[in-house]
């Protein structure tokens, strides 16, 4: 005897299923399976029950339909959406009925037991399920079975609430039991405390309103649990003090299409499993403390749109949960791995990607314009090592492009002008990237923000700077860049900040420039830097290197001191 769930499974000595009931019965009903050559298969039924006495009856399974004898008819019986159910009832065969030469025995047929809590039989492991049995087989990972683990495992605490704390009472056969069970050990998983105390909350200008999680109440009215037609598309727990590592099982979500478990304290690795949720559209994981390599499996969420990394890299060992104690934890240097190489044009419905703050390394290969929707690209304060791939300007649809902070070598692209629709580009603090600003980045008209401080550019600004009218922020700082500032940048008419400091940058500050400073460039409680160029007098010649009569801010030119004018 083996127990499974509720159910008990006899074998014969060959591992052959001879049996299935209810742990609580007193009958038991053992069965034999023959198979002629001729194809036909029959199974005969012996109840045995609790006194000894034998009531005989009849299974028939032709063509793989399952066929139970009643008292004139035999029900014929079809397994649908992992059901059986009666599809069509006929005369009974006698089971005297010649079927060619003696029947063989037939094992792993399919059987229909009649107690009530045993609901399916698994091709796979060649046994009736029951509510525990079903799990391992159908949400588990890893080859994991309740039996092995210790009562404080979280699957097996979830498991334990499914059966004995939870008032929906499921069963081996409810619809919704695999992904309860998935949510459940969520909880379990990333500090029960925090979901438990979840507030109930009714979303501004929405009428729905959310129970706690592990409450008797559906799982799809959970706090940020929605469904669609009773199954679980999203869960939204971002900023919920959520403490642990991600469970494998998450993956048995399969219509799940978003995800955000941001502003939390995640650590650990993102499991395999991650793959396996097709229909994700949304992940946001960003702002806690994950770490470990990139699967490989992750590019198989094709059907992601938004992705959302960033903030990973996480020096903090202390968490703070929902009820104000305080957890040690990992540190993490962010989430590692080559994720912007070749795979990366599987995800071809990106439309946005933020990575900031990890330590994904390698190149940004030139299948990039394969992701024909990407709107959004920011990979600051990582460990890319590359030049940056002319493919990149065919992303036509990208509105923000951040490369700051990382080691990419070589010079911005010849076309980059082709992003007529870029308004944020970023490439500070990459301290290998040279040569001049291409004509063509003039020709980037949408532009607002433009961040190319701290890098060894150099060359003069052209006069077609006056062409960027919608630009609010200009940093040019720290590279070597030479000549003098146009008086075209006066056409600027929106700029807010301009950085010129540490740069080669001499003569004066155009009035057309320092007219500026009577709309918008000036500091209103802003950063007091809003103009910063090298207007300090130096120690050795008592003048400056850049005359300023508007600057905010001016650094001497040999030292590189600087200080905020009164």
């Amino acid at each position: 005897n083996r127990g499974f769930g509720s159910t008990v499974v006899l074998t014969d000595s060959g591992g052959m299923i001879i049996g299935c009931r209810d742990a609580n019965s007193t009958s038991l009903y053992h069965y034999k399976h023959y198979k002629s050559e001729g194809g036909f298969v029959f199974s005969q039924k012996i109840k045995l029950s609790g006194n000894g006495s034998f009531e005989l009856g009849n299974r028939v399974v032709v063509d793989g339909k399952v066929m139970a004898a009643g008292s004139t008819n035999v029900i014929i019986y079809t397994e649908v959406e992992n059901k059986w159910r009666a599809v069509a009832e006929i005369s009974p065969p006698p089971l005297s009925q010649d079927f060619g030469k003696k029947p063989a025995l037939l094992r792993n047929i399919v059987m229909v037991p009649s107690s009530s809590n045993v609901h399916r039989y698994s091709f796979s492991t060649g046994r009736c399920l029951g509510l525990e049995g079903r799990l391992e087989v159908e949400v588990l990972q890893r080859s994991a079975a309740f039996g092995d683990m210790d009562d404080n495992d979280p699957r097996k605490l979830a498991l334990n609430w499914i059966l004995n704390d939870d008032g929906m009472n499921l069963r081996a056969d409810s619809e919704n039991l695999n992904q309860r069970f998935v949510l459940t050990l969520l909880a379990f998983s990333l500090n029960f405390e925090a979901l438990e105390h979840a507030t109930i909350d009714t979303l501004t200008g929405s009428e729905y309103v959310y129970s706690e999680w592990l409450s008797d109440t559906d799982e799809c009215t959970w706090f940020g649990v929605t469904c669609s037609e009773g199954v679980v598309v999203a869960v939204e727990l971002a900023d919920c003090s959520l403490i642990g590592t991600l469970p494998p099982e998450i993956g048995m979500l399969g219509s799940l299409e978003v995800l955000d478990l941001s502003s939390n304290c995640l650590f650990g690795t993102i499991p395999t499993e991650f793959g396996l949720l097709s229909n994700l559209m949304y992940l946001d994981f960003k702002d806690n403390g994950l770490s470990g390599y990139i699967p490989d499996s992750f590019f198989d969420l094709k059907s992601l749109v938004r992705l959302d990394l960033s903030y990973n890299a996480n020096y903090d060992s202390n968490c703070t949960g929902s009820n104000g104690e305080i957890f040690e934890v990992p540190i993490s240097f962010g989430i590692e791995g080559t994720i912007l190489e070749d795979k990366i044009e599987n995800l071809r419905y990106l439309m946005d990607i933020d990575l900031t703050d990890n330590y994904f390394s390698g190149t940004i290969t030139p299948k990039i314009s394969a992701l024909k929707n990407l709107e959004r690209l920011v990979v600051d304060n990582n460990v890319f090592k590359s030049t940056i791939p002319n493919e990149i300007t065919k992303l036509e649809n990208i509105r923000e492009l951040w490369l700051s902070m990382n080691y990419f070598t070589g010079k911005i692209p010849d076309d980059i002008g082709n992003l007529r629709s870029l308004e944020s580009f970023s490439m500070w603090g990459n301290e290998d990237l040279t040569g001049h600003i291409p004509d063509s980045l003039y020709d980037l008209t949408m532009l607002e923000d433009l961040h190319l401080f701290r890098n060894s550019f150099s060359g003069s600004i052209s006069t077609q700077i006056g062409r960027l009218t919608k630009l609010k922020t200009l940093t040019l700082a720290e590279n070597k860049f030479t000549g003098t500032l146009p008086t075209e940048l006066g056409l600027c008419q929106d700029l807010e900040f301009l950085r010129i400091e540490m740069t080669d940058i001499e003569g004066s500050a155009p009035k057309e420039v320092c007219d500026l400073t009577e709309k918008n460039l000036f500091s209103d409680d802003r950063d007091k830097e809003y103009f910063k160029a090298d207007c300090l007098e130096d120690n050795v010649t008592m003048v400056a290197f850049f005359v300023c009569d508007c600057c905010s801010s001016c650094c001497d030119h040999v030292t590189n001191q600087c200080k905020i004018l009164d």
